[in-house]
């Protein structure tokens, strides 16, 4: 019996170990989120009612061309509050939303507070300096969030 127990202890303790190794060396979600991050690509399918759906998409090869503004900037700070900046051509900032934020699992919630209220929930996936966004958003603002976005934003350092 003494015998048994010296053989297959190692193993199981080198096993847990590992689990826990590759579970601490993994950032969760939340630290990974906090900082600036800047839009490098977006695709919003537009919804409306009496209309058919239109798709609009922009890179950084477009960008300016496209929305008439510098890329997004939005901070999320480890305090659970964000804000973005919205930049016109010449780098000025032209429109600054804040709010909380919050995650549960991959979805984020953002609570938009400033300059009016809103909640976007998304979809967030993290892999080194690039995180997409995914899901309904009022786009065309008409009130309702039945816009389908996809967005890669790039964590600037």
């Amino acid at each position: 019996m003494k015998k048994y127990i010296t053989i297959t202890f190692p193993p199981a303790v080198f096993i847990i170990g590992f689990i826990a190794l590759t579970a601490a060396s993994k950032p969760d979600l939340r630290s990974q989120l906090i900082g600036e991050w800047r839009n490098v690509y977006v695709k919003v399918n537009i919804h409306t009612k009496d209309k058919p759906e239109v798709v609009m998409q922009a890179d950084s090869s477009n960008w300016e061309e496209r929305l008439h503004i510098k890329p997004i900037r939005t901070h999320f700070l480890g305090d659970g509050t964000y804000y973005s900046e919205y930049r016109n051509l010449k780098d000025s900032i032209v429109r600054r939303p804040t709010g909380t934020w919050s995650l549960k699992g991959d979805s984020l919630s953002m609570t938009q507070l400033t300059p009016d209220k809103s909640v976007l929930k998304l979809h967030l996936a993290i892999t080194n300096d690039h995180a997409t966004f995914h899901g309904m958003i009022d786009f065309d603002g008409e009130g309702i969030n039945n816009d389908e976005y996809f967005g890669i934003q790039k964590k600037f350092k």
